[in-house]
């Protein structure tokens, strides 16, 4: 539980400072990055908002696949988020290949908690 309230607020506070620098620093000096920003920042946002919404479902019923989507989205969410901003600030090319792995790891997340849906116990 812990965990995923730490994820939920790395994620919420990133994606919203860099969401935030983007709209109002950004544009004047680097315009062609605002749209990879942007995007990492969105993507960090919803799963951040999805740890909170694993949170409470572990508060409910502790199962390894909770901690394991948990874990999954929360790690993905940085991985493609810091890969896009890196790119968009640093111009390393290369990072920008980090991405898929991040956006593999939230797909995999949202599948561990179709599988935890399978298995909750009904109150």
């Amino acid at each position: 539980m812990r965990g995923y309230l730490l994820g939920a607020g790395l994620n919420g506070a990133m994606g919203v400072a860099m969401g935030a620098w983007a709209a109002h620093g950004l544009q004047a000096s680097l315009p062609e990055a605002v749209a990879w920003v942007q995007t990492g920042a969105s993507y960090q946002l919803w799963h951040a908002a999805a740890l909170l919404g694993l949170a409470a479902a572990g508060a409910l019923q502790r199962t390894r696949l909770l901690a394991i989507a948990a874990l999954a989205l929360g790690l993905g969410a940085l991985v493609f988020s810091g890969a896009l901003y890196l790119y968009a600030l640093a111009g390393l090319t290369w990072i920008a290949m980090l991405a898929p792995f991040g956006g593999a790891l939230m797909i995999a997340g949202w599948l561990a908690v179709i599988a935890a849906g399978f298995r909750v116990r009904s109150a």
